[in-house]
């Protein structure tokens, strides 16, 4: 099937032609583990995976790599501020190595709990010091860098013509200021390729090289990283928009020079998920990550739901809200299928199997279509004269595209509800039947309250209450 992606160095959709035949290879900006990642950093991250899944559904093997930076690199694009890994290990009174251990492993907890596939490979920055010093040398013998005394080796910007094509900036006036912060940069968009450790101060960080004792930039590890894993030209590379002007640009104006252009074949940028009045941050108080949704008993699954019936390139608001809309969405659609499961017939259908397959590949295949996926999925649902056995590997089918676990929340579902209660449940549910009955309601509230602790759901129907497993 035809897949088609936009492409923000050309600014368009364009149709995907692979380096190599029946493979993909591409690299995702991964997180800075010096905190946990909230929903925003969450939404990227199933980009990516739907990204994967599409590709795996047509047939291709994809290897997909997505870094770590456990280097502490500082706060601002600009090469200025506090070193974020360092401000992390000072908050928790840990080692900058044990916040990154810490980070890593709650980062990779969440992205299960949101069945995101893991990447072919997750190198970390750290384990790759020697691959940037490396590139760093091949850039300074090609002529593009320049010192300067008591700060780093920087990238001469001027030295590239190109650079910022892929953001569509206007040079001319970026460049118009040539001292930056009193650190003699010649260009305003140069940035540092390694950064020398302060003299009066010992950072946890650093390393010899070359130049002196430092740390590298923190644009610098992505191109080491993916050339070593993917090759000097892959097909897709992927991150937040926020990335286009600056990370994004540094990688292309590190990376052309040495491997030629053009180092990645199309550029994929993810759109933020946003609130009501802005970005989620740690200082609004509005830093909800996949735990907190958990805690507030909220299946992860709703949110990637949420996220699902967006499209990649247009913010998603969220708000708790929404997030109950999308949670009663994907509740009615598991007891569909667990409905579907639980009265299974006929034999599977070949030929309506692959009719319904490429009307369900079709859209998220056509840039990542993936809410009208979700239309044609439901309609599928509807359609009686689709057999339950064809419709049952259809959304086994829509669950690899789309990791959204309705068939697994489908058989709980029908398991729990074909569990018998025991006879002290029942009992309990027999006195709150009297109870209400007796017009009682403080009692009958706490009997449910009863059975719900130990486990059960029961719901008053027209032929009396019924109990229900919890899944």
């Amino acid at each position: 099937m035809q897949i088609r992606l936009f492409n923000t160095m050309s600014r368009k959709v364009e149709e995907f032609k692979p380096l190599v035949p029946g493979k993909m290879g591409f690299y995702s900006c991964g997180p800075t583990v010096y905190w946990d990642q909230h929903l925003g950093n969450m939404r990227t991250f199933l980009n990516n995976d739907i990204l994967k899944r599409m590709f795996l559904a047509n047939g291709y093997d994809v290897n997909h790599v997505m870094n770590f930076t456990d280097v502490g690199h500082l706060t601002s694009d600009e090469d200025t501020g506090d070193d974020k890994m360092e401000k992390g290990a000072a908050r928790e009174n840990m080692s900058v190595w044990e916040v990154a251990k810490k980070y890593i492993n709650n980062c990779v907890a969440d992205m299960n709990e949101l069945n995101i596939i893991p990447p072919t490979v997750t190198p970390r920055a750290t384990d790759h010091i020697k691959e940037q010093i490396e590139l760093i040398q091949k850039l300074e013998k090609l002529g593009y860098t320049y010192e300067i005394p008591g700060d780093g080796i920087y990238y001469d910007t001027a030295k590239l013509p190109t650079y910022g094509e892929l953001g569509g900036q206007n040079l001319s006036e970026l460049r118009g200021g040539a001292r930056i912060e009193n650190n003699n940069k010649r260009n305003i968009t140069d940035f540092a390729l390694w950064k020398f450790s302060p003299t009066d101060t010992k950072r946890q960080m650093e390393w010899d090289s070359p130049w002196g004792v430092g740390f590298p930039g923190w644009h610098l590890e992505c191109s080491a990283m993916s050339m070593k894993y993917l090759g000097d030209h892959f097909d897709i590379h992927t991150g937040g928009q926020e990335h286009i002007k600056v990370h994004h640009t540094n990688e292309i104006a590190q990376s052309e020079p040495i491997v030629g252009k053009p180092w990645v074949s199309y550029w994929v940028h993810w759109a933020w998920l946003v609130l009501k009045d802005g970005k989620m941050s740690k200082s609004s108080g509005s830093f909800w990550t996949v735990r907190t949704l958990i805690e507030k008993g909220y299946d992860p699954m709703a949110y990637r739901y949420l996220v699902t019936l967006g499209h990649y390139r247009q913010p998603v608001e969220f708000s708790f809200e929404s997030l109950d809309a999308a949670a009663n969405g994907y509740k009615n659609i598991v007891r569909r299928v667990a409905d579907i499961i639980a009265n299974k017939s006929g034999e599977l259908d070949g030929a309506v199997y692959d009719t319904w397959h490429d009307k369900l590949l079709a859209p998220t295949s056509d840039n990542l279509k993936t809410a009208e996926t979700l239309v044609v999925f439901q309609e599928l649902l509807r359609d009686n004269s689709v057999n339950n056995a064809t419709k049952i590997a259809l959304v086994e089918f829509v669950d690899r595209l789309l990791g959204l676990m309705f068939v697994e929340h489908a058989e709980k579902l029908v398991a729990a509800e074909s569990e018998v209660a025991p006879a002290e449940i029942v009992a309990l549910a027999e006195k709150r039947t009297a109870a209400k009955a007796a017009k009682d309601w403080a009692t009958a509230d706490a009997l449910r309250a009863e059975i719900d602790a130990a486990g059960w759901v029961l719901t008053d129907t027209p032929t009396g209450p019924k109990l229900t497993k919890k899944a």
